[in-house]
Parts: C-alpha cells; structure tokens; sequence
C-alpha cells in the first residue's frame, strides 16, 4: 500500500486518506511514522475504532504515558485520556489545555507522541493549534541559537508563566479533594534546544505549560526569556491548526511542535458537545528503531521553513 498524503491547509500538517489503522502492517507503520516527522503532525479521517482497537493502535507507537490525574481516563482503559465539555465539569479543570505545551514535558521521560480520537465536535470552536518548534529555531539569529543550544530548563507541573490569552492552573489553585487524585511530581531538567532523536533536527522544546526557569540565571530573566521564546514561536509563520471531527485520528509529534487547546463552551446541548479521547506515548514504532531517519530527513511537503 502506498499511502496517499495530502497537505493539510496552512503552514504544515498532512491527512492521510484511504488507510484503516486497524489493519497497518509493520511496513505501513513505518512510513506513517516517516510521513509525521516530515509533517509535524497527520490526520486519518473516516475511522471506526472500538476503545479496544485504538489501544492497539496507540501501544504501537510506544507505551501508554499514565496521567498525572487519574480521574480523567476511562476505568477499564486507563491508557486513554478523556477529554470532554460536558456542563458539569469543574471550574478548575476547564480549559487547562488553553496553553502551548509539550505533553509530559513536566516528567524525566517526555511523551514523544500523542495521538486524539474524535467522536463528537462542537459545530463553532474546538481546534487544536500547532507551532512549529523546528521553523522557529531556525529562524533565530545564528549568534542566539548558538547561545540557547547549552541552555538547560527547569520543567514541573503547570508552573509556566501564563501569556495573556493563555490558562495555566497551578497545583496550588487546584481544589484539596481533587490533588488527592493527582501524581505530585519533583522538578525535572530538559535542554531548551534538543535535536531530535530521529530526524536529526534541532529544535526548541517545551517553552510553556512546565517551563519556568533557566539553569544560571535568575528566576525573573529565565521565566522572560522563556516567554520571549515562547511569543517567537507562536507567530503566524510557524503556526497550523486542526480541528478533530468524529472519527478522526490525529497524531502530532512533541519533538517538532508545541500545541495547545482553543477555548470551548462547557454544555451539553447538541452541537456543543466535544468528546476526544487522547493517549500519549513515550518511545517509538519499532520500525523506526530499525530504520530511523538520518539528520537529511525531509521537510514538511506543507512547504513550512523547516
């Protein structure tokens, strides 16, 4: 099978068509692998996945990561994530994704995938952005990117400086009865600039949601220059966007991008409704273990600058 590849509207992204998950062999698997790392992230539309046949899909691509919040997964499938908008949601855990993160960023062990099934959208709202972390970096001045490839970030859950449109929760602010159900984990390091263990591409990584400081500078000048990185990436240049319709699979690649959530209206009325379920996963296809991508790998077919 050859995949049919098409480039999504906007800076970069790509649909897939013509491909049930369910039925990929090793082979396929690889060069849809292959396909998102050029991509940054790809879409399958039209599929019809029991929770059972997405696990199997998902643990493909490497191993479930374990929410740090253990009520929002399902009980018999723990490995998938709900997310929803239902009325009754708390306060405190509305719109907690309406900020550019990393997934997993805050932990030792990052998430390298993440991949979101659709079965309900709203009919206004619900899209999910993109910022191109490979483009950004090299459209830094030569004498900056020099300058930030040694620095090192200081990461731990949701303690990044919020921009003005973004919502980032802190632990803090997060009702006692519900910590009780969430992982507390200590600060973890990661380089502001790592090259991507596949492609060989150099990018920024991880610049919101966990980041909040720079080893050897102070506390005000890391969380600023974090920020100014951070508003450097999200310009309109580096960004796409995609919003997941019923049964779409979307699959995106942490090493190359930064996403975050749109704001939505919590209802249940019809037409307002969004139900996605979301796995992430640490490690990689073993296909692409034994072919992986050299440092030439291909840019976005999407024509973006990276």
């Amino acid at each position: 099978m050859t995949l049919s590849v098409r480039r999504l509207p906007g800076n970069f992204g790509a649909w897939i068509d013509g491909v049930d998950v369910r039925s990929v062999d090793d082979r396929q698997l690889g060069e849809i692998a292959r396909t998102l790392l050029e991509n940054r992230f790809i879409v399958f539309p039209h599929q019809q996945l029991s929770n059972a046949e997405y696990i199997e899909f998902g643990t493909r691509w490497g191993r479930p990561v374990k929410l740090i919040s253990r009520k929002n997964t399902l009980d018999e499938y723990p490995e998938m994530i709900v997310q929803g908008n239902g009325a009754a949601t708390p306060d405190h855990v509305r719109n907690v994704a309406n900020h550019w993160h990393c997934d997993s960023s805050y932990e030792r062990e990052v998430a390298t995938a993440t991949m979101l099934y659709g079965v309900e959208a709203p009919a206004k709202g619900g899209e999910t952005l993109f910022a191109d972390l490979v483009g950004a970096y090299r459209a830094l001045p030569t004498v900056n990117r020099e300058r930030y490839d040694g620095l090192i970030v200081s990461h731990a859950t949701s303690a990044a400086m919020p921009l003005p449109d973004e919502t980032i929760r802190p632990l803090s602010e997060v009702p006692p009865e519900f910590l009780r159900h969430v992982v507390r984990l200590p600060p973890v390091t990661h380089p502001l600039v790592q090259r991507h263990p596949y492609t060989g591409r150099k990018a920024l990584y991880g610049l919101g949601g966990s980041a909040y400081g720079i080893e050897g500078m102070t506390q005000r000048e890391g969380s600023e220059l974090i920020l100014e990185l951070r508003r450097h990436a999200v310009q309109p240049q580096f960004r796409a966007g995609y919003k997941l319709m019923p049964s779409d699979v979307l699959i995106w690649d942490n090493f190359s991008v930064m996403h975050r959530a749109t704001p939505i209206e919590y209802s249940d009325a019809p037409g307002k409704r969004r139900l996605n379920y979301r796995i992430s996963l640490k490690g990689v296809p073993d296909s692409l273990k034994r072919e992986p991508a050299t440092a030439n790998a291909a840019s976005p077919a999407t024509g973006s600058n990276a």
